[in-house]
């Protein structure tokens, strides 16, 4: 599956646990979710990286889709 487009990016807390949300499009045009869990690795040469979250907005829970809330739920059972 390839990933076509981007169309928005959100992060969110929940617990001790920051998660970022990314709305794609496959090449047919079906929208699906990417949820990155955001950890800070230690890499070999001393320096420390975690995924980039500051060009994502804060997600809005009150107006999420049910589909994205089933799935987010989902997740968070399995962290």
């Amino acid at each position: 599956m390839k990933i076509s487009e981007i169309s928005a990016k959100y992060k969110m807390k929940s617990g001790n646990t920051k998660i970022i949300i990314e709305e794609a499009k496959n090449e047919k045009g079906e929208r699906i979710y990417i949820l990155t869990s955001v950890k800070q690795i230690n890499l070999p040469n001393g320096e420390k990286w975690s995924p980039k979250e500051d060009d994502a907005k804060e997600l809005d829970r009150n107006n999420m889709s049910d589909d994205l809330k089933k799935n987010i739920r989902k997740v968070l059972q399995l962290l």
